[in-house]
């Protein structure tokens, strides 16, 4: 609100006029320079402010892919894709466009559109709230996106009874939060829970953390799994299909990848998988070869 107010002071807009996205001042007047990829949030910012139909993020690749190019040779570009579907990729790993570029034109529900400046014949990706008539126009595919990261770890946390146990999750999570430790997930199961961190933030205090999660919590088995890689799979049209997390964890197992951890979004937007370090990049093309090369040449 305080950025409109600014705006509309100085801006007639039937003028044209060029912003620098990568800083701003805060309140005290302090120049503040924005993390990489900050002019996206400026750019998303200002299409809220002045309602625009469309949001063109020109950038140097075309569009968003399927996959990261470094691990499937020439991934397929993905049209149109839902701004959920984008946060959930973005979360795990793809970054083509800045995560907090998505919430401004989403309260408005104006699409963004990444196009490449080097080549702005190619038509790039539509990310907007709701791709209905797309999908019915073109058909949906199970499978939006594959991304994902290594070097996680998780705490897995045993003690009989404790899933009816009042604020037993609470207390473990709050183990946590006092070393200031991010948590990217919590899969559980009865009398089971897991806590999925990055690796590298707990290099210094894992053993501090295990000893306080047997003193405050007396379970009965803890372990610490440090070699995990994070497989996302994301899909707006996963929900349509029966069975489709059966279909990617027997792919998994064709391929002889062992899971580790699994979580599904309750939603079916998204499956998270666990896999070892040395997995990962083989578990993300077999599920890219089944589910979108496989669709793709059955089209």
């Amino acid at each position: 609100d305080q950025i409109k107010q600014n705006l509309d002071k100085v801006m007639d807009m039937d003028k044209k006029y060029v912003i620098p996205g990568f800083y701003g001042s805060l309140p005290n007047g302090q120049i503040k320079v924005m993390s990489r990829g900050g002019s996206d949030i400026t750019g998303s910012i200002l299409a809220n402010i002045v309602d625009a139909e469309v949001y063109e993020n020109w950038t140097d690749v075309s569009g968003i892919l399927v996959s990261d190019p470094r691990i499937i040779d020439n991934p397929q570009q993905i049209p149109v894709i839902t701004y959920s579907e984008l946060r959930g990729m973005s979360y795990m790993g793809a970054n083509v466009l800045h995560d907090d570029a998505i919430f401004p034109v989403r309260e408005k529900n104006i699409p963004i559109h990444i196009l490449n400046t080097n080549d702005p014949e190619n038509p790039g990706t539509f990310i907007q709230d709701d791709c209905e008539e797309y999908d019915k126009a073109n058909g949906t595919s199970t499978v939006t996106g594959i991304t994902g990261r290594r070097d996680y770890a998780s705490f897995t946390v045993v003690k009989s009874h404790s899933s009816t146990e009042v604020g037993f999750l609470r207390r473990l999570l709050f183990i946590f939060e006092e070393y200031h430790i991010s948590i990217e997930s919590v899969p559980i199961t009865v009398d089971t829970f897991t806590v999925i961190v990055q690796k590298g933030a707990i290099e210094q205090c894992k053993y501090e953390i295990l000893a306080k999660i047997k003193k405050e919590l007396e379970p009965d088995e803890l372990m610490l799994e440090e070699d995990l890689a994070m497989v996302a799979i994301v899909g707006r049209g996963m929900k349509q299909v029966p069975g489709a997390s059966g279909q990617l964890l027997s792919e998994f197992g064709n391929h002889k990848i062992n899971i580790k951890v699994i979580n599904q979004s309750a939603d079916e937007l998204s499956v998270v998988v666990g896999v070892s370090n040395y997995d990962f990049h083989n578990a993300i093309r077999c599920i890219y070869d089944r589910f979108i090369q496989e669709e793709r040449e059955h089209a």
